[in-house]
């Protein structure tokens, strides 16, 4: 009998330590970090990272996203803004301009603890949605305040896109925990300034391409009209160079024996050719 009721308090008492444990056990999840906190004490500091652990049933434990997470204000639902959450921007032409804007950011895991203590047990998201947005728009604000509206609008966005990181990095990092991964303006929403100024700058591209093609047609005439002169004075030099070899060939053919020839051949077809007293005489002889 002594034995059997050993038995039941040992299984009672190892299914009692069974649920305290499962109780007890805690999993978290991937992307995931868990914050410890006494209910009593608040946060002691420790942090478990994904898997299960079993945590006393005085603690409690909060997960806080460490993952990749994304932010879009847009002004397009396809672009994953429920409403439209563009908002204006300065620029150092001191133009507003409205933009659509998305960033990939994570909670640093070493800064987690401290976060949750500063913002008193806000999740991940709460603290982006109450606490980021507000000083996410001014410091994209303070970026593109260097560059001008066209320079935003159709310049180079990339270098553009690497200024607003490294703000928000700086910034977001130092006051929250967050490392910004990549932040960048997705899309510009043109007002009538702006699309007036595209016009502008639309027109003087085409102005400039016209005049371009211009100059372009004028120096081909002139280079034509300059290759053509080039071809004619070598072909006048290169006639001119032929006749006068011609010529020096013809002078040195020219013998004494040739003159006396031909003396020879015109007496016999003319006859003898004397002068006398300022008169010529012909002398013919058939």
């Amino acid at each position: 009998m002594k034995g059997k009721i050993g038995a039941i308090v040992l299984g009672v008492v190892l299914i009692v330590g069974g649920l305290c444990a499962y109780a007890c056990l805690e999993r978290i999840p991937t992307g995931y970090v868990g914050v410890v906190y006494s209910m009593s004490g608040g946060v002691n500091g420790e942090l478990l990272t994904q898997g299960f652990h079993l945590v006393s049933p005085t603690k409690r434990v909060k997960e806080f996203s460490v993952g990749n997470e994304q932010l879009i204000l847009s002004a397009d639902s396809r672009e994953g803004s429920e409403v439209d959450e563009s908002f204006a921007v300065s620029t150092s032409d001191k133009a507003n301009i409205k933009i659509s804007f998305q960033m990939s950011y994570r909670y640093e895991i070493d800064k987690v603890v401290d976060t949750y203590k500063q913002f008193k047990g806000m999740s991940g998201a709460d603290i982006v949605n109450q606490r980021v947005r507000t000083v996410l728009k001014a410091k994209i604000s303070e970026a593109t305040n260097k560059y001008t509206m066209m320079d935003i609008y159709s310049g180079n966005r990339g270098e553009i896109n690497a200024t607003i990181t490294k703000i928000l990095n700086d910034e977001l990092g130092s006051k929250f925990g967050i490392e910004v991964i990549d932040a960048s303006i997705i899309d510009v929403h043109p007002d009538a300034q702006l699309e007036q100024a595209i016009k502008d700058k639309v027109t003087a591209m085409q102005k400039k391409q016209q005049a371009e093609a211009e100059q372009e047609t004028v120096k081909v005439e002139a280079e034509t009209k300059l290759i053509k002169a080039q071809n004619e004075a070598e072909i006048a030099i290169t006639k001119a160079n032929a006749e006068a070899e011609a010529n020096r060939v013809l002078a040195q053919s020219i013998t004494q024996e040739l003159i006396d020839m031909k003396e020879a051949e015109a007496r016999l077809e003319h006859g003898w050719i004397t002068v006398q007293g300022g008169q010529a005489i012909v002398d013919a002889r058939e």
